[in-house]
């Protein structure tokens, strides 16, 4: 009787132990009626008579394995510094991506390969110099090149804004000497493509029309008081204030300087004078953004028409 209650007492706390684990129990048997998943793809069974004569090396399945960052000397060398406090630039430097081997900086994702960056589908060379600018506050030993790509990669992702659009200005030599340069060229480009727009706008609803072309061989003669008589064969004297050469029926000739920087304040001049009024000027100004657009100073998107 005494085994036959203790027997009974086990089943009772047996009885409770269910009950109190029951949630667990069911949960589990679902699990274990699930067909166990492997790398992603269920694997299927092999047997040996669906096996090929010769079998064929197949790829190892990586599909679960992390990603691996590779990476340079030039950019191993800078990552490591943006964990250094007194040398990491918190206001223009990449940020680090949680749970990802990218990288943030302004409205982009930078990937590194090697010591390069890509940005959308834009490649750009990581020198010492890029790498420099873009982790640290350090400006010395920068050349001109290295310039030329960092201003190009700020650009682009727009990294020297903050979340409300505004510019993140500060004190240091780096936001006078480097940013504040690139920041005010962002502001012109963006004043350019607005102007563009109105006028591409305009044209379209026939209120701005372009200048008529000049006849062939024809030039605008100034006539002075009592002017003598000329014969037919003498040549029509030349105008002074006539800017350009004319060549061809209808035709002018536009020079522009070969020099990147007298292109861009050429293209400012002709862009205040287009918002002045001044629509003659349009065709110079649509050449010259052709070429700041080839030299990669404004983006192919800047000018549509």
């Amino acid at each position: 009787k005494q085994f036959q209650n203790e027997k009974l007492g086990e089943q009772d706390v047996y009885e409770e132990n269910v009950k109190l684990f029951e949630p667990l129990i069911k949960e589990t048997k679902k699990i274990n009626k699930q067909p166990t998943i492997v790398n992603v793809h269920q694997v299927p069974q092999i047997t040996s008579s669906s096996l090929p004569a010769t079998t064929p090396s197949l790829p190892a399945i990586t599909a679960s394995e992390p990603e691996t960052l590779k990476l340079g000397k030039i950019a191993f060398k800078y990552i490591q510094k943006m964990s250094t406090a007194n040398e990491y630039d918190n206001a223009f430097g990449l940020k680090s991506i949680p749970e990802s081997i990218d990288f943030k900086l302004g409205n982009s994702t930078v990937k590194i390969e090697g010591n390069n960056f890509k940005i959308d589908k834009k490649f750009y060379k990581g020198t010492e110099g890029v790498w420099k600018l873009l982790t640290t506050t350090d400006i010395k030993d920068i050349t001109e090149s290295d310039r030329e790509i960092y201003k190009k990669i700020m650009l682009q992702t727009e990294g020297f804004l903050s979340e409300d659009g505004k510019v993140k200005s500060n004190r240091s030599d780096k936001y006078k000497e480097i940013i504040k340069p690139i920041y005010e060229a962002y502001k012109h480009i963006k004043e350019l493509k607005q102007k563009t727009d109105e006028i591409n706008e305009a044209k379209k609803k026939k209120i701005v029309k372009e200048p008529e072309p000049v006849k062939a061989n024809k030039k605008k003669i100034v006539k002075e008081p009592e002017p003598e008589p000329e014969s037919e064969s003498q040549s029509e004297p030349e105008s002074q204030s006539e800017p350009e050469e004319v060549f061809g029926e209808g035709l002018h000739t536009i020079f522009l300087p070969s020099d990147q920087n007298e292109l861009v304040k050429r293209h400012q001049i002709l862009f205040l004078q287009m918002k002045a009024g001044n629509t003659g000027v349009f065709n110079e100004f649509q050449a010259i953004t052709d070429q700041l657009i080839k030299f990669e100073i404004l983006d192919k998107s800047f000018f549509l028409l």
